[in-house]
Order: C-alpha cells, then structure tokens, then sequence
C-alpha cells in the first residue's frame, strides 16, 4: 500500500468554537478526514456528518482523562489544539499535548496569544507561554498562531448596542486590531494539511486595520442606522461592569481589561500579516458588521417581552 496517498487524519479540539467549528468546516471539504472532539457528547455538531461518504466524525472526551484523549487522538496524523479560555486550560492542553505525542501524532497547530510585553500585563498570555513552551518541548512539528482580536469578538456587545446604543470601554484611543475567525482557521487549515515539515513555530496573525472604539462607534452607527455612542470609562469602573452587571467571572472580567490596557501599552499591527498564508485578502470590519448587522440591530420592545 502507497501510504503517500493515504488521506491524512485531523484532530480538532475546540470543534464547536467560533475558530474551532470554521477549522472543521473547512477540513470537511479538503483531502482529509477531520475527527472533532466534544466535551459533551450532547453538544450539536458544527458540520453534520453526511448519510453517504463524509470524511467528518465526532467523539467526546474528557480533557481531565489521558487516556480518553488518547483515544481521542489515535491515527491521527496532526491535531488543532484549542480549548475554552479558563483557569484550567494550561492543565486541560498539557493532557492533549501528552495525549498527541503518546499517540504518535507528528503535528500540532495551536491557536495561542500574543506574546506580551512590559509593562503590560495579560494573565491569559502567560497561561498560553506555558503551553507553547510544552509544546516545543514535547512536539517536533508544530506552529503557535497568535491573533491579536476576533471581529466576532463584538458579539459580546451586543446588549448594550442593541439596547441602550453604548459600546462600554477603557481604551482611550488606542486602536486594536481585529482579524475574522474564518481568516484564522484558513491559516489553520493550510499548515495542518502543509506536506512539508512547519518551518514558522510562531506566527502573528493581523487583520487589514486596526480601530479605535470611537471609530468601531462610527461603524456600528452606519451599519444600524442608528447613533451609537463610545463611552470611555475607568478600568476599575469597566472591571465592576463586567463582574456586577455582565456576571462574567473575575477572571474573565479581568482579562478583558488587561486586554484594553494591552492595547494601550503596546500599540497593535496596522497592516494585516496574513495574506500571503492564505493567498487572498483578509475579510475587514465592514463586512462583518454588515454580515452580523442583525445582532447588533435594538428589537422592538414588545418582542422583548415575550
């Protein structure tokens, strides 16, 4: 048997995420069978698995058992390495590393985080440090992706654009840099299918421009017809919101102010780095908002009450 032509097997870890659900779409229309691992095996499906020939299977397994991601990862030739951002994750992405490397996957692409630099301060980044030292440590081939922002990132504002026309932040104005998660998966895809051995080991990965909120304020207001409005507040005060009136953990609260800080202290990419990896141009904000216009559009008030 000519094993050159045998197809290869992905792993994806993070199926289901906004990158991680891409990543499976867009392996289930390449040479390859992509393998999407669940962490509740009542979790829908990002890409269906076809009644006739698919090249698209799920299993579940728990990041906490090695030898469940070991099962995870048997014949698998490369394996995308994303788990949900918590204080578990450093733990959770070891077990796979070891899983990965126990069961003879040659390849990880993992989506990471920027390194950061002094005097800012991300705890987040550092979990990711972590991780990328493992893995260079344990895996021979492999390569860390580091976005800065998702655009899709503003879905976590909806509620106060929709309703009160508010976009709540402490970052003056200092522009970030906001890439689409489908650009990030594309860059995913082509080293995790690359037939040569990864030469990058950590790549950053920019979208076309960086905006300030004022100018994201501008955007929102042209796309919902509607004035919407940045309100620049403290970082302690944006930090309260977060945890008193979002109810997001602390952590997470946390790490959403650092990463407004992060911006401050250490100014974005412009430009975006990614064209020639995925040999197109990257999608921009425009046409994200104009896509997901509906989200951020207020609902009439009677539909909120039933």
């Amino acid at each position: 048997m000519n094993r050159s032509k045998i197809k290869p097997t992905i792993v994806v870890f993070g199926c289901t995420g906004t990158v991680g659900a891409e990543v499976m779409r867009q392996l289930s229309s390449a040479d390859c069978r992509a393998r999407g691992v669940l962490r509740n095996p009542e979790r829908a499906y990002p890409v269906q698995i076809d009644k006739g020939q698919s090249n698209v299977s799920y299993l579940s397994a728990d990041l906490n058992s090695v030898k469940e991601l070991k099962k995870a990862c048997f014949g698998g030739d490369g394996l995308f390495l994303l788990t949900a951002t918590s204080p578990d994750q450093v733990v959770h992405e070891i077990n796979i590393i070891d899983a990965a490397r126990q069961s003879g996957i040659k390849r990880i692409v993992k989506l990471s985080a920027p390194v950061v630099q002094l005097p800012a301060k991300v705890e987040v980044s550092e979990w990711h440090r972590k991780i990328d030292d493992y893995i260079s440590g344990n895996i021979a081939d492999y390569c860390c992706l580091r976005p800065h922002s998702f655009m899709q990132n503003w879905e976590r504002n909806t509620f106060t654009i929709r309703y009160f026309s508010k976009i709540y932040g402490a970052l003056g104005n200092a522009p970030r840099n906001y890439i689409d998660c489908r650009d990030v998966a594309s860059v995913a895809v082509n080293y995790l299918l690359a037939s040569d051995a990864l030469k990058d080991r950590s790549v950053v990965l920019a979208g076309p421009e960086a905006i300030t909120n004022m100018e994201m304020a501008a955007k929102l207001s042209r796309v919902t017809g509607r004035e919407i409005e940045y309100l620049d507040i403290k970082p302690e005060e944006l930090l309260s919101q977060f945890i008193n009136k979002a109810k997001l953990p602390e952590w997470l609260a946390t790490h959403l102010v650092e990463l407004d800080d992060l911006a401050i202290k250490v100014p974005e990419p412009e430009q975006d780095t990614i064209t020639n990896l995925i040999l197109r141009r990257p999608g921009i904000m425009d046409e994200y908002l104009q896509e997901k216009r509906h989200l951020f559009t207020r609902k009439p008030l009677w539909k909120l009450l039933f």
